[in-house]
C-alpha cells in the first residue's frame, strides 16, 4: 500500500473545485491523501472562499500569496513559493503537489517541486518560458531537458495533465490499434491528419485583458488547448519511432497562423455586434499583430528519415479556435465554467500507407437550446485493404455517444494521487513539447520550415 501524503493544490478555480474535488475526496476515504491545502493569488480570495464554502471537503490550510507587481511583495517569487510550502507541509507527512495556474506560472512551481523532490502533477502545458513579460518558446525545450535531467536523479515523480494519455476513444481504440497493425504488419504509419476545432469565441477587449487563459503574454491556442492535441499528434507519429528504432528520424514543420488582430475580418459583424464585440478597433498597422498570441494555426508537416532524406510520413497539424461555438452573450458569467461559450470537434485520420486507415470524428453536442449541458460523440471508420488482409473489413465503423473528456483527466488524476501514474511522466512530455516549440516558432515565421529531431 502506497504511504498517504498531503496534497498542496496551486490554483483552486471552476475546474477543481468541479471536476477533481470528487477524485481528492475519493483519495481521501481511500487512504491515499491524508488532506488537502490550497495556494492561490491575494486577487483571488473571493471566488476561492465561495469556492471552498460550497464543496464537500474542506482544505486544511489557504495560503494567499501576493499577485506579480505587488508592491507590498518584499520576497522574490522563488522565496515565496517556498515559505508557502513550508506553512502548508505536515512533519512526517510526505507531500504532493498539483499545479493548476494559469500556464505562465507552471515553471516556478514545478522547478521547485523537482529541485525539492516532491512529487507533482503539472497541467498542460508543461511550461510556457516567459522572458521580459512576452513568451519565449525558443525555451521550451532547453527547460523541459533541464528539468527532466534533475528529475532523473530523484525518487520523486512528475506526471503531467492532459487529456489524450488516458482516453477511451484516442489512447484506448486508435493508438492501440495502430500499434498493433503497425507491428504485425511491419508497416509505417504514412499520413496523419488532425483537426482540432475548438470553438471558441473570444471579445477583442477580453484579448486585452483576461488573466484566465490570456492572449496578451504573446502565446495563445497552442499553448491552451491545442496542447492536448499536439500530445496526441506525437504520439501517433511517434508509432514509426517505436516501429523503426534504428533510424534517426527528423520531424520538418510549417505554419501560418490567424491572430487577434485578424478576427473582425473572420467573423460576421451583424453577430459580433450582438455580443458587444469591437473588433475593428485595431487600426490596420496596429503593432498587434505578434503582440497577441495566436487563435488559428495549420501546418503542414512530414517525417523523414535523417540518414537518407526519404519522407516516411506526410500529414497537416489544424488548431483552430475561430469555430462554431454556442457564445451568445456579451459580458462573461461569473456562474459559467465554459465562459467563452466553447464546442469541440476533432477530426483525425491515419493511415498505414496502402494497407488500412483508421479516421476518427469525435465531437461534442450541446443539450438544449440553452446549451445548458454538453455530450461528446465519436465515430470511428476504418478502411482496409480486405483483400490482402483477410482478418479486416473493406469498411468498418463504430459509434459512441455518451462520452465525457472529462473521465480520461480524472482517471489520470487518481493513478497519480494513488501512485500508479506512469502514461504521461514528465519525461514523457519532452517530444509533445518539442513540437510545440516548432509549432509555436514556426507560426511566427509564416511559411519557414522547422525541424524536430524525432
Amino acid at each position: 500500500m502506497t504511504t498517504a501524503h498531503h496534497l498542496i493544490v496551486i490554483g483552486f478555480d471552476e475546474i477543481v473545485a468541479n471536476k477533481y474535488l470528487p477524485c481528492i475526496r475519493d483519495a481521501i476515504d481511500s487512504g491515499h491523501i491524508t488532506s488537502y491545502s490550497i495556494i492561490d493569488l491575494e486577487s483571488q480570495r473571493t471566488d476561492i472562499d465561495r469556492r471552498i464554502s460550497a464543496a464537500s471537503v474542506k482544505p486544511r490550510r489557504v495560503v494567499y500569496l501576493p499577485d506579480s507587481g505587488d508592491d507590498r511583495a518584499q520576497e522574490t517569487p522563488q522565496q515565496l513559493i517556498a515559505a508557502a510550502m513550508q506553512r502548508l507541509r505536515i512533519p512526517g507527512v510526505p507531500t504532493k503537489v498539483y499545479i493548476a495556474t494559469e500556464v505562465r506560472a507552471h515553471q516556478a512551481y514545478l522547478r521547485f517541486c523537482v529541485e525539492n523532490h516532491i512529487d507533482s502533477l503539472v497541467e498542460k502545458p508543461v511550461l510556457a518560458p516567459v522572458v521580459d513579460g512576452r513568451f519565449a518558446p525558443s525555451y521550451i525545450t532547453k527547460t523541459m531537458e533541464e528539468l527532466i535531467g534533475v528529475a532523473a536523479d530523484s525518487p520523486a515523480e512528475h506526471s503531467v495533465m492532459t487529456l489524450s494519455r488516458y482516453h477511451q476513444i484516442y489512447n484506448q481504440k486508435v493508438i492501440s490499434s495502430l500499434r498493433e497493425r503497425m507491428e504485425r504488419w511491419e508497416a509505417p504509419l504514412t499520413s496523419f491528419h488532425l483537426r482540432a476545432a475548438g470553438g471558441v469565441w473570444n471579445l477583442q477587449r477580453e484579448y486585452e485583458n483576461r488573466d484566465d487563459h490570456p492572449y496578451k503574454y504573446g502565446y495563445g491556442m497552442l499553448m491552451h488547448g491545442a496542447y492536448h492535441y499536439v500530445d496526441l499528434a506525437t504520439q501517433i507519429l511517434a508509432l514509426n519511432a517505436d516501429l523503426f528504432p534504428e533510424r534517426q528520424l527528423r520531424l520538418e514543420i510549417s505554419s501560418f497562423g490567424a491572430f487577434p488582430i485578424d478576427q473582425h475580418q473572420r467573423v460576421s459583424q451583424p453577430m459580433a455586434r450582438r455580443v458587444h464585440d469591437g473588433g475593428a478597433r485595431w487600426p490596420a498597422d496596429s503593432d498587434a499583430g505578434f503582440r497577441f498570441g495566436e487563435t488559428d494555426v495549420t501546418s503542414a508537416f512530414r517525417l523523414i528519415d535523417a540518414a537518407t532524406g526519404r519522407t516516411i510520413a506526410l500529414g497537416t497539424l489544424s488548431f483552430e479556435q475561430t469555430t462554431p461555438s454556442i457564445r451568445d452573450w456579451a459580458e462573461l458569467p461569473d456562474d459559467l465554467y465554459n465562459v467563452n461559450g466553447r464546442t469541440s470537434s476533432v477530426n483525425l485520420e491515419a493511415q498505414l500507407s496502402t494497407l488500412f486507415s483508421t479516421h476518427v470524428n469525435c465531437y461534442d453536442v450541446p443539450r438544449g437550446v440553452s446549451a445548458d449541458g454538453i455530450d461528446a460523440f465519436a465515430r470511428i471508420t476504418t478502411r482496409a485493404n480486405a483483400a490482402l488482409l483477410p482478418d479486416e473489413q473493406y469498411v468498418a465503423e463504430e459509434t459512441f455517444d455518451g462520452l465525457f473528456h472529462s473521465d480520461s483527466n480524472r482517471q489520470l488524476m487518481r493513478h497519480w494521487l494513488d501512485g500508479t501514474e506512469r502514461r504521461s511522466t514528465l519525461a514523457s512530455h519532452l517530444r509533445p513539447m518539442q513540437v510545440t516549440e516548432a509549432l509555436a516558432s514556426s507560426v511566427l515565421t509564416p511559411g519557414r520550415l522547422v525541424t524536430v529531431p524525432f
